[in-house]
C-alpha cells in the first residue's frame, strides 16, 4: 500500500501514520524517539493489517475465507489468520446470543448489491440466502480447528469482526517492537496501548448516536472502543432506507438507526459486540454487556427510552470526568460515512486522536 501521509506532531516524539488498507483509512500514533524507528514499526504494523485483509476479504474470490467449504457436510481443516477469525466469530456468537453472525454472507451479499444498485431484492432471493445463512449454516470445531458446512451455499462475511482482529494484530507488534504507547484505528475500531506521556490514557470523545442526544467523552488505556451504528450508512433502496447492519433473526437491514458504543479488552470483542448490540432489543443488549463484563453505551430512539449504559460504562465515564492532562485533542468516536460502492465498506465508528 502507499504511505499516504506521516505527520509528526508538536509534541515531541509523537508520530502519526495513514495508510488505505481493507478499503478503509487506517491510522497509527505511537509515541517514540526514534523517528526512523517508529516508522518502520507502523509498516510492520499496516502489513498485518493487510495480511488480515488479504485473509478474509469476501470482495475478491481468491482468498482463503472464499475458500472454505459452501456444501454441506463439507469439512476443512483450517490454519493461521482464518482459524483465529473462526474461533473468535464462533465463541462471539455464543457471547451475544446470535447478535453477532458471521454466517450470513448470501444474505449481506445481496443488501450490499442493492445498496450499490438501489434495486430491492425480492422476496425469492431472500428466501434463498436466508436458507444457507446463520449460525446454524456453519460449524467451528475449535479443538480440531475444523470448519464444516451445514448447508449448501452457506458463505462468511467477516466484516463486523475483521478489522478489530486487524486491529489487535496491529497494536500486538507495535508492542512487540517496543512501543507500548500506540493506538491503531482501523476506521473506527480502536485497539488503544499504554497512555501517551503525560497523560494518564488516550481521550475519546463519543459521538451521539442521534439528533438530541450527547456526547461524552472517556479516557482509557490498554482497551479497544468500538462504535457500531446505521446513522452515516443507511442509502435509499427503491424508496425505501437501507442501513448496512443486517439483523441475523430476519435477514433485513435494520428498520430503524441505532447505535452501540463497546468498550472490551480488545479491538476484536469491541468490533463484534458494538454490531450485535444494534441488533437486539434494548433489554437483551444490556443483558449480553452486562453478561459478558462489557462496558456500553445503547443509543435508541427517544420513543425506545434513548440513550442506556451499562454500569461499568457509567463508571468508565465518571472516573474520565477530572481534568484532561496533556495538551492532545480527544479523539472523535462516530459513525462513519458510507463507502464507495465499489469498496468494502468501513467500520461506522471513526474515533481520532
Amino acid at each position: 500500500m502507499i504511505l499516504l501521509g506521516l505527520i509528526t506532531a508538536a509534541l515531541a516524539g509523537r508520530h502519526e501514520f495513514h495508510e488505505i488498507h481493507m478499503g478503509v483509512e487506517v491510522r497509527i500514533v505511537l509515541h517514540a524517539e526514534d523517528a526512523s524507528r517508529a516508522a518502520a514499526a507502523a509498516r510492520a504494523a499496516f502489513d498485518r493489517i493487510r495480511a488480515w485483509d488479504d485473509t478474509l476479504s469476501d470482495w475478491r474470490s481468491d482468498t482463503p475465507a472464499q475458500r472454505l467449504p459452501s456444501h454441506a457436510g463439507t469439512s476443512q481443516r483450517v490454519e493461521g489468520r482464518l482459524r483465529d477469525a473462526l474461533d473468535a466469530s464462533w465463541r462471539l456468537a455464543q457471547v451475544t446470543r446470535g447478535g453477532f453472525d458471521a454466517g450470513l454472507g448470501s444474505i449481506t451479499r445481496l443488501w450490499r448489491e442493492a445498496r450499490r444498485t438501489g434495486v430491492m431484492p425480492s422476496d425469492a432471493a431472500l428466501a434463498q440466502a436466508a436458507a444457507c445463512a446463520g449460525r446454524h449454516a456453519w460449524r467451528w470445531d475449535d479443538e480440531g480447528s475444523l470448519f464444516t458446512a451445514q448447508r449448501d451455499g452457506v458463505r462468511m462475511d467477516f466484516g463486523a469482526i475483521g478489522q478489530g482482529l486487524a486491529a489487535d494484530d496491529a497494536l500486538a507488534t507495535l508492542r512487540d517492537r517496543g512501543f507500548p504507547q500506540a493506538l491503531v484505528d482501523v476506521s473506527g475500531d480502536i485497539a488503544l496501548g499504554a497512555p501517551p506521556p503525560g497523560e494518564v490514557g488516550w481521550r475519546i470523545e463519543v459521538a451521539p448516536g442521534l439528533d438530541g442526544q450527547v456526547a461524552e467523552t472517556v479516557v482509557l488505556h490498554d482497551v479497544a472502543i468500538s462504535t457500531s451504528g446505521d446513522r452515516e450508512q443507511a442509502r435509499a433502496v427503491a424508496g425505501r432506507t437501507v442501513g448496512h447492519i443486517v439483523d441475523p433473526s430476519c435477514g433485513r437491514p435494520l428498520p430503524v438507526v441505532r447505535q452501540a458504543t463497546v468498550i472490551a479488552r480488545d479491538a476484536t470483542t469491541a468490533d463484534a459486540v458494538a454490531t450485535a448490540l444494534c441488533t437486539l432489543s434494548t433489554a437483551e443488549a444490556l443483558d449480553v454487556a452486562e453478561a459478558a463484563a462489557i462496558a456500553a453505551r445503547i443509543d435508541r430512539r427517544a420513543e425506545d427510552g434513548g440513550v442506556h449504559a451499562t454500569g461499568a460504562w457509567n463508571s468508565i465515564r465518571r472516573a474520565s470526568c477530572g481534568p484532561a492532562a496533556g495538551s492532545s485533542e480527544p479523539a472523535v468516536a462516530r459513525p462513519s460515512p458510507a463507502s464507495p460502492a465499489s469498496g468494502p465498506p468501513g467500520s461506522p465508528a471513526r474515533p481520532s486522536t
